[in-house]
């Protein structure tokens, strides 16, 4: 049976104006968490906890590591295993309910032990809680089955825009990677309506508490045509670092320690993304503080490298550790820092050069992390706001990685997965 019209509409809207309340709450949340830790909020510097004492960068790590390991080891089932995810709850063929205790639950160790220093995106928890509140409105509403399937993806990338400030990467977030319409048919055209409406509502929204500010700061991004040989060339190193990391990060998830050994294997990974950090105070958090240093000023080329190997590592560590989180920052602060690297490398000091290959750079690695080349572009241009001539030469950068990537990228053993089939994706990602 399908759903009234009238019913579609006011669950649409519902769905938008609460995942921006969500999303906006989940950022007020996850600031305060920073401050908790290390005495301030720290995403928004350029230094990370380079300027936190010393005690409060030690134990803080650990304290928030502890909190979300015994969650996680009391919440997710034995002997292994995650939580029901949004992925889960949007399948085709057997979608499964969320579960709003534990993924409440879930959700908020998520936002302490990234708040707490670890290096994993904070994106994950207002994905679940936005598709948890579109499931309850969904049974409200009494829609239909392929509806409350667009619904919760919708919501779940609305998510992510609200707490981001990126209304078209996130309807391109549940389209790219959930959805998947047929554009040839008119009800695929009006999945994309739900999508862009519910994720442009709760962008609005959100505005009540971040007022419309971009999370990034950069200078227009410009380029010349001796910088467009490099660009060129920035694609051919991104784009299969990204799918390396894609590949990596997949095999972490599914190396996740048995439940019963969270309560300690998290912590033990927060100390060594602790450890790192002492080299590399940057490397914590999601990776907002990388590219807020990358795109404010010069940085030295073996600071770069220092910081693009800890990434990744202290990434991996986390990963490993059975800690769960989001990795589109992570990804998207890697790519920044390879940008900059062949932009240092080929002498381009202008910073509005410099800002370009820098979310090249982001744009390329994302969208193998995740599989997803338009929604990375998006999610790049949006967060910098870099500019109009930005927005055609990130798309076709991207895109020319991605076809590179579908024309070689599959011979090489693991280097594969079509749009939205990210490694590791298949069954864990939230």
């Amino acid at each position: 049976m399908g759903t009234s019209r009238l019913r579609l509409i006011t669950a649409v809207v519902l769905t938008g104006l609460v995942s921006g309340l969500i999303g906006g709450l989940i950022g007020e949340l996850s600031h305060l968490i920073e401050a908790c830790a290390f005495g301030a909020p720290f995403s928004s510097s350029t230094t990370g906890v380079g300027g936190v004492v010393m005690w409060r960068r030690l134990v803080a790590p650990i304290a928030g590591a502890v909190i979300a390991g015994l969650t996680w080891w009391w919440l997710r089932p034995r002997p292994s295993g995650s939580i029901i995810s949004v992925r889960q709850a949007v399948d085709i063929d057997s979608p499964k309910r969320l579960r709003p205790i534990e993924t409440i639950v879930d959700a908020l160790a998520q936002l302490v032990v990234v708040g707490s220093g670890s290096s994993l995106g904070r994106e994950a928890a207002p994905r679940q809680m936005a598709a948890l509140a579109a499931q309850g409105l969904s049974d409200g509403f009494r829609v239909d089955g392929s509806t409350r399937r667009v619904l919760l993806a919708s919501a779940a990338g609305a998510g992510l825009a609200s707490v981001y400030n990126v209304p078209v990467a996130g309807a391109l977030y549940a389209l790219e990677l959930t959805v998947r319409p047929d554009l040839r048919t008119r009800r695929g055209w009006g999945q994309v309506g739900i999508a862009v409406v519910i994720s442009v509502l709760s962008t609005v929204t959100a505005w009540i508490f971040n007022h419309d500010r971009p999370i990034y700061r950069s200078p227009v991004a410009e380029v010349t045509p001796f910088g467009l040989g490099w660009i060129v060339l920035l694609v051919a190193v991104a784009t299969p670092i990204g799918a390396g990391m894609g590949v990596l990060f997949g095999e972490m998830k599914r190396r996740v320690p048995v439940t019963s050994r969270l309560w300690w294997t998290v912590p033990l990974g927060s100390i060594g993304v602790t450890a790192i950090a002492l080299i590399a105070p940057q490397v914590v958090g999601n990776g907002q503080v990388i590219v807020n240093l990358v795109l404010a000023h010069p940085v030295a080329p073996a600071t770069l490298a220092i910081l693009l190997v800890g990434k990744i590592l202290a990434t991996t560590v986390a990963l490993r550790s059975g800690a769960a989180g989001g990795l589109l920052t992570p990804s998207l602060a890697s790519g920044a820092l390879i940008g900059t690297l062949i932009a240092a490398a080929a002498g381009i000091d202008s910073p509005s050069q410099v800002t370009m290959m820098a979310i090249v750079g982001a744009g390329c690695v994302l969208s193998m992390t995740q599989r997803a080349p338009l929604f990375a572009a998006a999610f790049a241009l949006e967060l910098t706001r870099a500019g109009a001539l930005g927005v055609p030469v990130v798309v076709v950068a991207v895109l020319l990685g991605w076809a590179g990537f579908v024309l070689i990228g599959k011979r090489g053993p693991g280097f594969h997965g079509g749009i939205g089939r990210a490694p590791g994706n298949t069954s864990g990602s939230r």
